[in-house]
């Protein structure tokens, strides 16, 4: 790197090839950052739309757990009533 000194004392020439250099890496620069900026905001908006999809899925979960229980809890009173009634008729 040159320090400020070594750029005063640089022919007009080198100066050119440094200003030419510079312009041409902060192109670059430039592009890659548009580029890395694209980047964001598409995985921004995909982690948008996922966090939405967790959120319902979560419910659907949710709400299947809760059917579940329902099905479960009746299932266990089928059985109590069954049992009831086979020794109601192994009574008789």
């Amino acid at each position: 790197m040159y320090t400020n000194d070594d750029l005063r004392n640089l022919s007009a020439d080198e100066k050119k090839r440094q200003s030419h250099s510079i312009r041409m890496q902060m192109t670059v620069l430039e592009s890659d950052q548009r580029k890395l900026q694209s980047e964001q905001k598409l995985l921004d908006a995909e982690i948008r739309k996922l966090k939405t999809e967790k959120e319902r899925l979560e419910i659907d979960v949710n709400k299947k757990e809760e059917s579940y229980k329902k099905i479960k809890n009746q299932t266990i009173q089928n059985e109590e009533e069954l049992k009831r009634l086979r020794k109601r008729l192994n009574f008789l």
